[in-house]
């Protein structure tokens, strides 16, 4: 039986990319700034999560999602004019707290709820960042579980983390990611996990392929609940 479902944040349940853009673009209208905030946006988001890869792969210091925020906006704006401040970097940072969420997401959350289930998130947001940003969806949830401290997802100390804390098996625990390398993190960990593949995309080890794909969370929630 399943007890437990986790999500992942800003792939699973938040539209990073359009809400990366959007700050973006205001930031380039107010500064007078040539260029795509589109593509920019898109380098942002790239460049954090290679950052994810390389701090797991160094191992030098605790996890830390702002820090590779910044890192990434950074470089990601490294040749704009005028140059970047620290507090444009700061502004700019907050937008991970105001992303806007997938459409489907107040409907089928509160579908979930509604299963007597422990319901949590497993990102790798620092927990002050997920805090802020999951006050504004209708729905509460009952564990933030962050990353932060340890080593970023798709290490396998993430999951464990996940299965000591909510305190359930592995096979008592469903996980819904966003991502292809969370996707595959969750799978080696042996946990059955549907990912939410909204643009086709295909995991680049076919050994940790998921159990489940899905195109939205309405599949998602239709696919585990024809697990029960």
């Amino acid at each position: 039986m399943i007890r437990a479902v986790t999500f992942d944040v800003y792939s699973a349940l938040f539209d990073t990319h359009a809400s990366l853009t959007e700050a973006l673009r205001a930031y380039f209208q107010r500064q007078g700034i040539a260029g795509d905030p589109g593509q920019a946006a898109r380098t942002w988001r790239e460049k954090q999560r290679e950052y994810l890869l390389l701090a797991n792969s160094l191992d030098r210091e605790p996890a830390s999602n702002r820090q590779a925020i910044e890192a990434a906006v950074r470089y990601a704006l490294r040749e704009a004019a005028p140059a970047l401040l620290d507090a444009d970097v700061h502004e700019l940072t907050g937008a991970w707290e105001r992303m806007r969420p997938w459409p489907e997401v107040a409907g089928v959350l509160a579908e979930f709820r509604r299963r007597p289930l422990i319901l949590a998130v497993l990102s790798n947001g620092d927990a002050a960042m997920l805090r802020a940003l999951l006050a504004g969806l209708p729905v509460t949830f009952d564990q933030i579980l962050s990353s932060e401290g340890g080593r970023f997802k798709p290490h396998p100390s993430g999951y464990r983390k996940a299965l000591e804390q909510l305190g359930v098996k592995v096979d008592e625990l469903f996980h819904v990611a966003g991502s292809p390398t969370d996707a595959m993190g969750a799978t080696a960990a042996g946990i059955r996990t549907v990912w939410v593949n909204r643009r086709g995309e295909a995991v680049l080890d076919a050994r940790f392929s998921p159990a489940h794909e899905a195109a939205d969370l309405r599949e998602a929630l239709a696919i585990f609940d024809g697990l029960r």
